[in-house]
């Protein structure tokens, strides 16, 4: 199975493609089920504070490792608008 992927990951064209194939097939899966697992933990064992700051946190790493990279992307709306702005001030 591993091998399959790797095979389909060396076939597609762009770097960005592998990235969104690996987020797809490996990463969301293996942070869900992290994600999932500690947060039982914590609510089986009833600590409510750090099951509300292991939540708050993960969903920040989620967003992070998920959207940064449209947000950030090369034509995104926020690169051009501080581009814009740097120009400006230049």
């Amino acid at each position: 199975m591993i091998i399959n992927t790797i095979a389909y990951s060396a076939d597609i064209a762009t770097l960005q493609e592998v990235w969104n194939s690996m987020v797809q097939k490996w990463i969301s899966p293996i942070v869900i089920m992290v994600m999932g697992t500690l947060s039982l933990k914590f609510l089986l064992n009833r600590q409510w504070s750090q099951f509300i700051n292991f939540l708050t946190i993960g969903i920040a790493v989620a967003v992070v490792v998920y959207i940064a990279p449209e947000y950030f992307a090369q034509d995104s709306a926020a690169v051009k608008s501080v581009s814009d702005t740097a120009k400006m001030i230049n």
